[in-house]
């Protein structure tokens, strides 16, 4: 079993609440009022940081808990 870093869990959830909501990194970026490139990079682990209130805002935009993009299934 691999451990994954927090940048990692962070873009696999992020991609997964998007998949299941069918929201795409456009919409998601005017709705969090970010560029869509940080909404890219978040989803495929290149963000180096991410601030708390993009984060929060991801969060109330998906309609979800901020830890839920943290969280491990695995474990």
């Amino acid at each position: 079993m691999e451990n994954k870093s927090l940048s990692e869990l962070f873009a696999i959830n992020l991609r997964v609440e998007m998949a299941k909501q069918n929201v795409h990194a456009k919409e998601l970026s005017k709705k969090v009022n970010v560029s869509r490139n940080t909404i890219n990079l978040a989803r495929s682990g290149k963000a180096k940081m991410i601030k708390f209130s993009t984060i929060t805002e991801l969060s109330k935009a998906l309609k979800i808990e901020p830890q839920e993009l943290f969280k491990d299934e695995e474990k």
